[in-house]
């Protein structure tokens, strides 16, 4: 019996010790002297394609003028799940392809050092996403 409650604290001291160690961990990147972090999260431009064969966007090259000029679009707040945001029954019932566009400033050096790795972590996205334009 002893060695039963034992064997139970030491496992409940282990899962509060990986609890913990999470805490502090790193699950998403983090300023550090070797690290520049900017998150891009607030307000984006949306539009979802819904075209009969929700393929308009790829067809018609979205991507290569400012959403806006492609239809009408609306402010979205990025992170979310656009379901669960708006009233209109299209848009929180729609599956298919769906379009974002953000302008973003990134410091000088990001470009001018042509050795400068810059990473775009994309958290929340869904199975497949495609990035066609910086």
């Amino acid at each position: 019996m002893m060695g039963s409650t034992g064997a139970k604290c030491a496992l409940l001291a282990a899962i509060c010790g990986v609890c913990r160690s999470l805490q502090g961990g790193m699950l998403f990147p983090t300023e550090s002297p070797s690290r520049e972090v900017k998150d891009v999260s607030g307000l984006w431009r949306f539009r979802a394609d819904l075209s009969p064969e929700r393929n308009r966007g790829f067809e018609q090259q979205w991507y290569r003028s400012p959403l806006a000029q492609t239809g009408p679009v609306i402010d979205m707040p990025v992170p979310s799940s656009y379901n669960d945001i708006t009233q209109d029954a299209k848009i929180r019932d729609f599956i298919g392809w769906v379009w974002y566009e953000k302008d973003v400033w990134v410091p000088a050096r990001w470009i001018q050092d042509r050795g400068t790795r810059i990473v775009l972590r994309v958290g929340s996205a869904h199975y497949h996403s495609v990035l066609v334009s910086l």
